[in-house]
């Protein structure tokens, strides 16, 4: 059980790895991509704040308190109205200042200043006639950094002025922080969807792989009944008529005892022969049978003599070639034939494909078996006298209880191929060009 869940659990491990990777990527990217939403939301919320500056030293330049050649105090007042009605509508709005020559005529800030004041390093950077400088107040209890609008004007009478728009540096960040917010909830519920949606697919692919061991399961049992439906279909269809010779043998066994003085010795031992045949030929397709359950990893390849593993079986076989009136024509050549198989599969299906070959060579006809290395395998030939296998029964005909021989079992070349694949060989057969079938076995030559 251990060996048959593994694949499963490793599968399963691969797939939660895969998800969770997808996952950390997809994490990865919506973070890269809040990263560069905040980047371009300072951005955006600086060019606005500086476009608000410009605004506003662009409206206010345009006064006519500005141009007159001094100006009334009257109009100075509505001025002066004008400034505390742009304090409230931009409260990052710092200090609005007016100067003539070089004179502050007009200066009215958010907050009392401390004297001086301290200008940054950064001269400022002009955009269209209005000049942008950062430099820091000294209010009480520290210092202030502000951007400055500067914006030249001319007054009457050949004077020149200048309007000074200083706003806190601070705006930026106020302005950014709504759509910053926005990013960050937009990132949160984006991450909640990715993680409920990936914990979805977790799930589902659970729930699919159990679902997957589940049917694997069950088609390994229907194949398991299938098979040993199979194999007790063929014990049947094998042992029907060994049975009914059996049967009919020991009841001519007992009517010939029951004969009392009159019975014939030669006749029971006849029948005692052919009952012991026919529980033989019953024991051999047992084995066979038993050996079709074997497990594959019980095999184990070792160096064979082919030479001696051929002898071996044509030795066994040479009484059945004898009585069926069949030899055997052997070209070996003088080279070693030592292969890596295991040798009681290989022995099997050597003796299977042998006897099939003598089960369709007439009687006065030969069996020719050839065998020469090639490169890194060894390559044998059994040859017959039959009526050869046509092109589409080819690959059938290694199947299970697949014969084209009336009486055949089936299981022959069946056994034969997967003995040769457990050795890690190969058989195929084709037609010899004057008459009859040739199976081509492939082995793995002994380095």
């Amino acid at each position: 059980m251990k060996k048959r869940t593994q694949p499963h659990l490793s599968l399963r491990l691969a797939a939660g790895a895969m998800v969770l990777l997808i996952a950390a990527l997809a994490g990865g990217s919506l973070w890269a991509l809040r990263r560069l939403h905040k980047e371009l939301a300072h951005v955006s919320a600086t060019r606005s704040v500086i476009e608000r500056g410009r605004s506003i030293a662009g409206q206010l330049a345009y006064q006519p308190v500005l141009s007159a050649d001094g100006g009334e105090e009257a109009d100075w007042q509505r001025f002066a109205e004008l400034v505390n009605t742009l304090y409230t509508l931009e409260p990052a709005l710092q200090f609005i200042a007016v100067s003539r020559d070089g004179v502050v005529v007009f200066q009215q800030q958010r907050e009392a200043l401390a004297a001086g004041v301290a200008e940054a390093s950064d001269p400022g950077a002009a955009t269209a006639d209005v000049v942008l400088s950062q430099r820091l107040l000294s209010v009480a209890g520290g210092t202030l950094p502000v951007v400055v609008f500067t914006l030249p004007v001319d007054a009457a009478g050949g004077e020149s002025g200048v309007i000074e728009v200083a706003m806190r540096r601070e705006a930026v960040a106020l302005e950014e922080r709504a759509a910053t917010d926005a990013i960050g909830s937009m990132f949160r519920v984006s991450l909640v969807t990715v993680v409920i949606a990936f914990a979805a697919c977790g799930a589902m692919v659970v729930w699919l792989m159990r679902r997957e061991e589940r049917r694997e399961q069950v088609r390994r049992e229907q194949e398991h009944l299938a098979f040993a439906g199979v194999m007790a279909s063929g014990i049947a269809h094998d042992f029907r008529n060994p049975m009914s010779s059996l049967k009919l043998d020991v009841q001519m066994i007992g009517r010939e005892a029951a004969r009392g003085a009159d019975l014939r010795r030669e006749r029971v031992t006849q029948l005692a022969r052919r009952v012991a045949g026919t529980v033989e030929r019953m024991d051999k397709v047992f084995q066979e049978f038993f050996y079709l359950g074997k497990p594959v990893d019980e095999t184990r390849l070792t160096r064979v003599d082919l030479r001696r593993c051929l002898d071996d079986c044509l030795t066994i076989l040479e009484p059945r070639f004898e009585k069926a009136g069949v030899g055997v024509d052997r070209a070996l050549g003088d080279e070693e034939l030592v292969v890596m198989a295991d040798e009681p599969s290989l022995t099997r299906a050597l003796m299977n494909v042998i006897t099939n070959a003598k089960q369709f060579s007439p009687a006065g006809a030969h069996v020719r078996i050839t065998a020469g290395a090639a490169g890194r395998h060894v390559d044998l030939h059994v040859m017959d006298r039959g009526p050869g296998v046509p092109d589409k029964e080819r690959k059938r005909i290694f199947e299970m209880f697949v014969s084209s021989r009336p009486g055949g079992t089936g299981l022959g070349l069946f056994l034969a191929r997967t003995a040769l694949e457990r050795s890690g060989g190969h058989i195929s057969v084709s037609d010899r060009p004057d008459g009859g079938a040739d199976f081509h076995i492939r082995l793995n030559k002994a380095e």
